[in-house]
């Protein structure tokens, strides 16, 4: 079995939509782009056919998703209660972080798994 055939949810779909709905992409072919380091027309093609992505599009994610927080984190309005866009996009890329990392356990498990059956 394959990680695609065990995973339900579509974590890209819900990157893009929290990425966006906080306003930190534009569109499908930036978050493509910049966000996963792939071609434009990546995110659309991997929604549309519901494929999961590689090990190596997540820690792209993760790492570009870490690298946002810090400048969140950076930010002298950051924590502050008047700030409260800022605070809720960071604490949404977090919960994202920490999906990731289900995400790329669940990819490793499948992985070692597939190694076992063909051996």
């Amino acid at each position: 079995m394959r990680y695609n055939e065990y995973a339900g949810d579509n974590i890209l779909r819900d990157a893009f939509q929290l990425y966006r709905r906080n306003n930190l992409t534009r569109s499908q072919q930036a978050f493509s782009r910049r966000i996963l380091g792939m071609g434009p027309s990546y995110y659309s093609c991997m929604v549309t056919r519901n494929r999961q992505p590689s090990r190596r599009v997540l820690e792209t994610l993760m790492s570009v998703t870490k690298t946002i927080m810090a400048a969140f984190v950076g930010n002298q309005h950051f924590r502050q209660p008047y700030a409260e866009n800022l605070n809720q996009a960071y604490d949404q890329l977090e919960q994202l972080v920490a999906r990731i990392n289900v995400e790329m356990t669940f990819v490793e498990v499948m992985d070692d798994l597939q190694v076992l059956e063909d051996a």
